[in-house]
């Protein structure tokens, strides 16, 4: 058996916290706030799997593609996902979602638009726009994360 390095050891603890406070969040949560939980749990693991991808000495295109079209699809259901009224329940989104409607209607317009633009980049194989891409899709959830988003709500039971 192999010995975990003593530095790992602390940043496996952090990550089962995470883990183990996501789950019992989203048991919390039902309908569409379960909904675009499970929707943005999803982004994350597809955009996990293109960095990886995109990291790799012969980025897979055909997995690229299939990961674009899945944030794309995410990215296009957006404000159906935050529908005025779904503020309600066990929910990380930040109340300013319902109340600067306008400037979250644009974030989540810029979303789609770089999901889109990922997605096209993605079925010509040029990995350098992939990745200029990608960057731009990864700058827009974290400037919505930094706006609309409770803080600390991945750390939230």
């Amino acid at each position: 058996m192999a010995v975990m390095p003593a530095r790992i050891r602390p940043r496996l603890a952090a990550l089962a916290l995470l883990m183990a406070g996501t789950a019992a969040a989203h048991e919390a949560a039902t309908g569409i706030v379960a909904e675009r939980m499970r929707a943005m749990e999803d982004i994350a693991a597809q955009a996990k799997a293109i960095e990886r991808a995109l990291k790799a000495s012969s980025p897979d295109a055909a997995g690229i593609r299939a990961r674009a079209e899945r944030l794309h699809a995410h990215a296009h259901d957006m404000l159906r996902m935050f529908a005025p009224g779904s503020d309600h329940g066990h929910t990380f989104a930040a109340p300013e979602v319902w109340t600067r409607r306008a400037d979250f209607e644009r974030l989540a317009h810029a979303f789609d638009a770089a999901a889109e633009g990922l997605l096209e980049a993605a079925h010509t194989k040029a990995v350098p726009d992939v990745r200029e891409r990608f960057a731009s899709v990864r700058r827009q959830c974290l400037d919505c994360h930094e706006r609309f988003r409770t803080p600390g709500a991945e750390r939230r039971p």
